[in-house]
Order: structure tokens, then C-alpha cells, then sequence
């Protein structure tokens, strides 16, 4: 046997010890938790700690010994089931944004997953579990906006950074290349529903319009960098559910949006946007039938009629030659001629239109926007 098949089988028996003593801090974790429904005092706390000092002791002794590395692994996860046990019963706490950004970043860190997969299978627990997906979530005056700001802005980015291919990524094995792939996609995933757990804790704290004017310039910037860089992997799907859960992101983005969207010099990310346009414009105009939503809805979507008119012209002079894209344009344009016409914009909106404008949207749209035109007259 050489040395290469030495050291993965070391390997794969230190992992299996750490899966092990993973599954029995798990229980210990459970029961615990479950136990301390009525509530756990700083003695109750030392007593777990013995507890799990004990399982890892036991772990030991039946191993005949441990590495310097198992023993870094066994002590990470002590600390870690006291933190489970500490979100547990603080899950409201201003503490808990600390917890969440240690976590995270030990998550995030490379060494992570070097050190023992079933580490980072842990943290991820915890973070989705008694954080991310908590009934309860960080609350009060001692919760900062900066802090907030800064966190948002780090998942935003994070969510949207592509993998980081080595040089040497091609030598790798096929397992070890789709291992590199999950957790890529466990970061994103982190980072996308760190976003709405932050974003639902602005929105607890009734922050004024004139507050949130950070959290819409980092949006912004986003968006900005949505359209302008091949490298940002962010997913349209993503900016979407945020739109639809937080439609004041939305409305205070839709102008900014549709300029992107006209001038965008990439034609992939234009289509991909045009999703997030009807989410907003769904949003923003009401589906109540009463006259003071009607009247409220028509005057929105007219302070935003020149935008999308030239929107729409851009799409027709610069029709996708791919024939998937074209029928999202053709979607796009026809639900946008629905919404005009509903409100008796019809002729406002052809208003803004240039006469290359119209034999373009003539030419590529065709009975869709005769139709639409009809409704003027």
C-alpha cells in the first residue's frame, strides 16, 4: 500500500469518526432542546457542556485516541451544540445577528470543508434551522440599520458571485468537481435566504421611507451590476421572489429598472429582466375594482408610460434572434399592451412612440400590437 492510499484511508476513518460523534451530538442536541421548552439556566447550560464533554471522552476511549485534527473537529462541535441550545431559547435576541455572521463566514470559509464535511453540514443546520428558518428572528431598537445594510449588501454580493475555477480544478476527480459545485451552491443558497431573513427584519422595525434609502441604493448598485457584468451569476429568479415578497424594493426600483432594461448592452440579461418588470408592474398596479384603486393605479402606471413605450421600442428595433427569446419578448410586450389598455392608456402611450417606433413594433409584433392600437381609436 503507498502513501496516496494511506493517507484517504486515514481519511476515511477520521470522517466516519466525525460522522459518529456528529449523530450523537445531534441526539444530545435534540433532547436537550426539546427539554428546555420550559427554559434553560446557566446551570442547565455547564451541565450540557459536561454532558457533551462526556460523549466525546467516551469517543476517545473506544477510538484509542484522537489526532490533533479530530480533536479540533470534536471541540468546534461542543461549541456549536451550545450555540443551538443558546438560539434556541434567544432566537429574538440582537446577539443572534453575531451568531449568524460567525456562521456564516465559518460556512463560507474554504477550510470548512477541508476540516470535516460533517462540520459544515452542521453549521448549515443550525444556520437554517434555529436562524434562517426560526419562527422568531432578531428584534428591538438594539438592532442597528448599518448592521443590517452591511449584511444585505455582503449577501447580495455573495449570491452572486460565480465559482472560482483553480487552475489545477481540471485535474481534479469528477467527485471531487461535483463536490465543489454543491457547496457552491449551498453558498448561494445561504446567501439568498440570508437575504430574506434580513430583509424580513428591516421590515419588523417600520424603518421610515427616507431610512430605507440604503437598503435601495445597495439594491440598486446590484441591479446596476446585474446588467453591466457577465460575471454576476445572480439569478433573475431570485431578484423576482425579492420584488414579490418586498414590493416597496420594487416600486422604489421600477423607473431605475426600466432604463436598465432599455439600455442594457447585453441582450440575454435584457429578456431575463423583463420578469422582473411585470412583478413590479403587477404589484404596483391594483387589481381592485373600486374607483380610488383604479384611479391610484392608472396614475402610476402613467408616471411610468414614457419609460415603458420606449422600453417596448427598444425590444422591437432589437428583436432576439433566437426564437426562444423572441416569444418572451412578444410575452412581455403583450402583457404590457393588457395593463396600458385596461387603464384608457392606449393613446398616451402610442404618443411616445416615433414612427420607426411603430413600424418596428409593427413589423416584429404584428396583430399583437394592431390589436393594441385599435383600442386607441
Amino acid at each position: 500500500m503507498d502513501e496516496a492510499e494511506t493517507g484517504e484511508t486515514g481519511e476515511d476513518e477520521e470522517q466516519t469518526d466525525d460522522s459518529e460523534a456528529v449523530a450523537e451530538v445531534e441526539e444530545a442536541g435534540k433532547e436537550l432542546s426539546d427539554d428546555s421548552d420550559g427554559g434553560m439556566d446557566d446551570d442547565a447550560m455547564f451541565r450540557m457542556d459536561a454532558y457533551l464533554a462526556q460523549i466525546f471522552k467516551d469517543r476517545k476511549n473506544q477510538a484509542g485516541g484522537e489526532t490533533a485534527q479530530s480533536q479540533l473537529v470534536l471541540f468546534k462541535l461542543r461549541v456549536l451544540s451550545l450555540l443551538e441550545v443558546y438560539l434556541h431559547e434567544n432566537s429574538a435576541e440582537p446577539e443572534v445577528l453575531m451568531v449568524y455572521l460567525n456562521l456564516a463566514r465559518a460556512f463560507v470559509n474554504p477550510q470548512t470543508a477541508e476540516i470535516s464535511e460533517q462540520f459544515g453540514q452542521r453549521i448549515w443546520g443550525i444556520l437554517q434551522k434555529k436562524i434562517l428558518k426560526a419562527k422568531d428572528f432578531p428584534r428591538g431598537g438594539a438592532v442597528q440599520l448599518p448592521t443590517l445594510e452591511s449584511l444585505l449588501e455582503k449577501n447580495l454580493k455573495l449570491a452572486s458571485k460565480p465559482l472560482k475555477r483553480k487552475k489545477s480544478a481540471g485535474n481534479l476527480s469528477k467527485k471531487k468537481q461535483s463536490a465543489m459545485w454543491k457547496r457552491h451552491k449551498m453558498i448561494v443558497s445561504l446567501a439568498q435566504d440570508s437575504t430574506f431573513w434580513i430583509l424580513k427584519i428591516i421590515g419588523a422595525r417600520n424603518f421610515s421611507e427616507c431610512e430605507l434609502q440604503g437598503v435601495i441604493d445597495i439594491f440598486k448598485g446590484e441591479l446596476a451590476r446585474y446588467f453591466e457584468s457577465k460575471t454576476s451569476q445572480i439569478k433573475s429568479d431570485f431578484l423576482t421572489e425579492i420584488y414579490r415578497r418586498k414590493p416597496w424594493i420594487g416600486r422604489h426600483l421600477f423607473g431605475f429598472l426600466l432604463e436598465k432594461c432599455s439600455s442594457a448592452k447585453l441582450e440575454f440579461r435584457r429578456v431575463e429582466a423583463l420578469d422582473l418588470v411585470i412583478e413590479i408592474l403587477k404589484s404596483m398596479v391594483s387589481s381592485g375594482n373600486d374607483e380610488s384603486n383604479r384611479s391610484a393605479s392608472k396614475k402610476t402606471l402613467k408616471n411610468h408610460l414614457q419609460k415603458l413605450s420606449h422600453l417596448v421600442k427598444e425590444l422591437a428595433t432589437n428583436m432576439p434572434e433566437k426564437s426562444s427569446r423572441r416569444a418572451e419578448v412578444r410575452k412581455f410586450c403583450g402583457k404590457v399592451f393588457r395593463y396600458v389598455s385596461t387603464y384608457d392608456l392606449t393613446k398616451s402611450f402610442v404618443k411616445y412612440l416615433t414612427p420607426e417606433a411603430e413600424a418596428a413594433c409593427e413589423s416584429q409584433l404584428g396583430e399583437l400590437y394592431l390589436n393594441f392600437k385599435k383600442v386607441e381609436r
